[in-house]
């Protein structure tokens, strides 16, 4: 078990190094744009005492992240839930599509709506939420066409960025694809795949701009990833209370603020980049999206009842209010 180092003798002199197990690639921008910022943050906060060190490579495969931190064999890491389908249903709230094109808007929208909804009903058990937000909402990105009708989906075979995408991708009469993202380059050269769920960011990091040149913005859109930041709850009891209490006031809703922040602008540069690649990117026609909302309809109906079935009163609501905060915001 990696439990964290408590380094010192007696309490004035402790020092607590939590190990971080670090699945993303090492300069991707959640590491270098969130997470480094965030543990210079802790490390002033609480004058030294408590540090993060980042393991040599990760421990375990990034879906198993959860239970990595949860079982001690890290005290850190980050997870995204859509990668272990049926297991976190209550967090599929924030993998909805068309909930907001923002994601400045929707990272700090799905932390208060899990803080005040959801955390009672622990679905990360075993673990201290440091902070969880949705990510860049995705675009439809094809490799011959725009989309103009729900009808250009049908035998579209699309990959499906986390399993949760699956059942939209269904919905809308395409056929999904399940393979990683390390292998989109191939699966799109080759023809395995005629599009998939992107953000502008990814098809640059990827290098996707030639081999899938179309990009259908849709409003809202077509589903995004979760992502939560956990400590193991025994390495975060360990340490003191005052030490606690200063570093979630650097986490939270103002790390989750942050990512979305970090993620906007990240999305802003990479649509300029497309549009100089010669990436073609056109809105959604309001006929499209309302076929869209139709048929997207019982992949959020389904959210419903499985929210129902895992504890959560009314989950409808919840939802409604989700909508509600992120059209406030966007204003």
């Amino acid at each position: 078990m990696a439990a964290a180092l408590a380094v010192g003798v007696g309490s004035a002199a402790a020092r607590t190094v939590i190990r971080y197990s670090p699945w993303l690639p090492a300069h991707h921008a959640v590491h270098d744009g969130l997470i480094r910022p965030w543990i210079k943050e802790v490390e002033r906060v609480t004058e030294g005492r408590v540090s993060v060190e980042f393991l040599p490579k990760a421990v375990g495969t990034a879906a198993s992240q959860f239970d990595v931190v949860r079982d001690g064999l890290a005290d850190m890491g980050v997870i995204l839930p859509g990668y272990t389908p049926g297991r976190f249903p209550l967090l599929e709230m924030g993998e909805l599509p068309l909930l907001s094109s923002d994601a400045a808007v929707i990272a700090p929208a799905f932390y208060r709506s899990y803080f005040k909804h959801f955390a009672a009903l622990e679905p990360l058990k075993g673990t201290h939420v440091l902070t969880i937000f949705s990510t860049t909402p995705n675009q439809l990105v094809t490799d011959t066409k725009i989309i103009e009708t729900l009808s250009d989906f049908s035998g579209l075979k699309l990959r499906a960025p986390t399993v949760t995408s699956i059942p939209i991708i269904n919905a809308l009469g395409a056929v999904p694809v399940q393979k990683p993202v390390s292998e989109m380059y191939e699966l799109a050269s080759t023809g395995v795949v005629d599009g998939t769920f992107f953000a502008a960011t990814a098809i640059n990091d990827w290098k996707l701009a030639e081999l899938l040149p179309y990009m259908t913005k849709v409003p809202g859109g077509i589903g995004q990833p979760v992502m939560a930041f956990l400590v193991n709850e025994a390495t975060w009891n360990s340490i003191s209370e005052e030490d606690r209490k200063a570093i979630m006031e650097v986490s939270g809703e103002k790390l989750a603020a942050a990512a979305g922040k970090n993620y906007a602008e990240s999305e802003e540069a990479a649509y300029a980049k497309l549009k100089q690649a010669g990436v073609t990117i056109q809105d959604a026609s309001p006929s499209l999206v309302q076929e869209l909302k139709q048929a997207l309809a019982p992949v959020e109906a389904e959210w419903v009842a499985k929210a129902k079935a895992n504890g959560l009163e009314d989950p409808a609501a919840v939802l409604a209010e989700f909508r509600a905060d992120m059209a406030e915001a966007e204003k």
